[in-house]
């Protein structure tokens, strides 16, 4: 894709989101989240570029993740904890496909760790049953051990 295009893309997905943070701010909840999820749409489509995006500079993974929290936390103001809940599941999960064969790979693990850390505080502060979180953790432990080069 054309430096232009991912940068009108990038531009758009700022421009959405501070858009809807702002509805947030002022508590409309029904437009934030249609900001959040135009703007999760332009997350996507950089992410289907990443190498395009790598070479530019634009950091595509933060982009994602960071679209996805607002989402989650959107829901989780509207009283939709499952959905905001497997909005942040999903956030580890891309990170853990991310670094399949990348176990070296410092930005996505960190990104990983962040990632989990914001799915147990909301998990905690939700009441989530300690069994779903037990599964998110498991997997998380299985993924390590596959990736681990001991």
């Amino acid at each position: 894709m054309s430096e232009s295009c991912m940068q009108h893309i990038e531009s758009v997905w700022k421009e959405k989101t501070n858009s809807a943070n702002q509805l947030f701010n002022e508590r409309k909840l029904k437009e934030a989240l249609m900001g959040y999820e135009e703007a999760l749409c332009r997350a996507e489509v950089l992410n289907n570029h990443q190498l395009d995006a790598i070479e530019m500079g634009i950091p595509f993974m933060q982009v994602f993740a960071i679209s996805c929290k607002n989402i989650a936390f959107t829901y989780e103001e509207m009283g939709e904890i499952e959905k905001g809940e497997k909005m942040l599941k999903r956030v580890i999960y891309y990170f853990m496909f991310l670094s399949k064969g990348q176990a070296d790979d410092s930005v996505i693990q960190n990104e990983l760790k962040m990632a989990l850390l914001t799915y147990k505080h909301f998990a905690d502060k939700n009441a989530i049953e300690p069994q779903d979180q037990q599964t998110v953790f498991a997997n998380i432990q299985e993924h390590v051990k596959s990736t681990s080069t001991v």
